[in-house]
């Protein structure tokens, strides 16, 4: 009985160590797809600002051309 006890203890630490460490992956995997994901976000904002910038400046040179 002591045996039976002794092994359901040790597999029992054995796997909460090894959900504790995978629960570290999993919100260091989480902590990477956010930041992932920020940047990408940051980087489309640029590109439409830009492209927007590009295409009023564009707009506004292409009609004063015209009026001159």
């Amino acid at each position: 009985m002591k045996k039976q006890l002794l092994c359901i203890t040790l597999s029992s630490v054995l796997l909460i160590g090894c959900s504790a460490q995978e629960k570290k992956g999993i919100k260091d995997g989480f902590t990477e797809i956010g930041h992932t994901t920020r940047d990408v976000t940051r980087a489309t904002g640029h590109f439409f600002r830009d492209t927007t910038k590009d295409v009023i400046g564009n707009a506004k040179e292409a009609t004063s051309s015209e009026e001159e």
